[in-house]
């Protein structure tokens, strides 16, 4: 009898341990998983990065009541997807491809190998030669102070920016910094089309500095506060910054641009 007892005592203590073994296992698993999904939401600091840049003026627009540089303005912009810019839309929806990416199977990493050398590649084309540095610094000031003010110059930000805000450029800083793409091009050994031909601008009215003031204050002023903002006035910049601006000025400033006052 006693022998029994001490049987069923010594079962019912190893189930104890196995099923405690188990309520451990189990919670371990788990844990585990979570940890993993909240690891791989985290964008890395290259997307970040990316996402600073390209997202500034989305972020502004769409989401300024929301802290800056947290998880929470993360999902604010991938709230109005639709509505972001194409630049800023691709650096959002790079988090996503990324962790794809990393779910996949290891058998596809020769692949992955493979082709890592070419973007390399590419990516090292798109660096901008000290030429196509100084075209842009020429041609691209007005722009940068009137679309970029807040990004640091002379840096791949500032590129991207620009880039960023290529439709919104005067023709002169797009065909510069278009070139990046045609070097690019003609770097990785493809073929390189030749950019289309612009239209020639209208002749410009050259106005006296008494002139510039009226045209400032009166007839091109909202165009002035809206393009050039961030451009002092006299010695002819902000003639300059509005002309170079032609295309986005509003008609009846552009009848001042070329027709004089």
């Amino acid at each position: 009898m006693w022998k029994l007892t001490s049987s069923m005592t010594a079962i019912v203590h190893r189930e104890r341990r196995v099923s405690s073994g188990s309520v451990l296992l189990h919670a371990f698993f788990i844990t585990s998983v979570l940890a993993g999904a909240a690891i791989a939401q985290q964008p890395t600091e290259e997307q970040r990065s990316a996402i600073r840049s390209a997202c500034r003026s989305d972020f502004i627009a769409q989401c300024s009541s929301v802290k800056p540089g947290g998880i929470e303005a993360l999902n604010c912009l991938k709230e109005h997807d639709a509505s972001l810019s194409p630049a800023c839309k691709q650096a959002i929806s790079a988090i996503g491809a990324k962790k794809s990416s990393s779910a996949a199977p290891t058998t596809t990493q020769p692949a992955t190998a493979a082709t890592s050398a070419p973007a390399a590649g590419a990516m090292s084309a798109q660096a901008p030669t000290q030429a196509q540095k100084s075209a842009i610094k020429s041609n691209c000031r007005n722009d940068f102070m009137a679309q970029c003010s807040g990004v640091t110059p002379g840096g791949q930000e500032a590129l991207s920016c620009l880039q960023a805000h290529s439709t919104s450029l005067s023709p002169a800083c797009k065909q510069s910094v278009a070139a990046l793409g045609g070097a690019g091009t003609a770097a990785g050994g493809g073929a390189v089309a030749t950019a289309p031909a612009q239209a020639a601008p209208p002749a410009m009215h050259n106005f006296s500095p008494r002139e510039e003031l009226i045209v400032m204050r009166r007839s091109c002023g909202p165009d002035f506060r809206a393009l050039c903002r961030a451009v002092p006035l006299g010695g002819g910049r902000g003639i300059a910054c509005l002309k170079e601006n032609f295309a986005r000025v509003s008609p009846g400033c552009q009848r001042i641009l070329t027709s004089g006052l």
